[in-house]
């Protein structure tokens, strides 16, 4: 035969040689069967919507009415669903700024507080070092996490007055020394008493930070009211604030 390009001659084989059948990777097919059937998926999807608004626009023209399309735009969802989270995210800022705004309450410290807090602090409980320790930690702990708490209240000299009374007892109280307690050999090697000591550490430290983080923000509300609270409340004096 000769050659479509060149015009040479060329031999044809007299016998043909069988190619082998393909090596199909199973894997591969799959994939390639399950991608086909995905895009026919979409074409199948995209013509639905078609005929659906061929349908409605026909019908709108021959009833003499404007066709509107934005029903059948495909980008309608995603439009949605942005300004759905848009709205929340407005809701949640508006919320929260209502919370805020919202003016603290001020802490109620009862006569039947003070007791509670008293019997903690002068606690007589020998049966274990750890119960002694326990009883006198939490009402330590608690004097300081409560003064921390009114000190919120505080934005105003009336408001501090209103408070202070609160304040110097709360202190006096956390400030009461137990013998018992001070006898105890806290390196002594007790396990049980060395997890107490490092778990009332952490909340004490945590409750002075309050406090500390509450005498900041008066201080920028008037600095003259924390020069009373410094004078007036011990505890508040010792803050590391104030020290050095």
């Amino acid at each position: 035969m000769d050659c479509p390009d060149c015009g040479a001659s060329l031999k044809v084989p007299e016998r043909s040689v069988e190619a082998p059948a393909p090596v199909v990777d199973k894997a591969t097919s799959q994939s390639k069967t399950r991608l086909t059937d995905s895009e026919d998926g979409v074409r199948s999807s995209a013509k639905s919507i078609f005929r659906a608004k061929r349908k409605a626009q026909t019908e709108a023209e021959s009833s003499g009415k404007e066709f509107d399309s934005s029903q059948f735009d495909q980008d309608k969802l995603p439009r949605k669903v942005v300004l759905a989270l848009l709205f929340v995210l407005v809701l949640v800022i508006g919320v929260y700024s209502v919370y805020v705004m919202q003016p603290v309450k001020r802490l109620e410290f009862t006569d039947e507080q003070a007791n509670a807090l008293l019997q903690g602090m002068n606690t007589k409980d020998d049966s274990s070092v750890t119960a002694l320790m326990d009883a006198y930690l939490n009402a330590q702990c608690t004097c300081t996490e409560m003064m921390a708490e009114i000190l919120r209240y505080i934005d105003s000299e009336e408001k501090l007055e209103e408070v202070l009374g609160d304040l110097k007892r709360l202190s006096q109280i956390a400030m009461i020394k137990n013998p018992l307690v001070d006898a105890i050999d806290r390196n002594s090697p007790n396990m049980e008493m060395y997890s107490l000591m490092e778990e009332y550490q952490g909340r004490q430290t945590g409750a002075h930070g309050k406090m500390q983080d509450e005498v900041l923000r008066i201080q920028g509300i008037d600095a003259t009211m924390v020069d009373r609270l410094k004078d007036e409340v011990r505890a508040i004096s010792e803050l590391q604030m104030f020290q050095g």
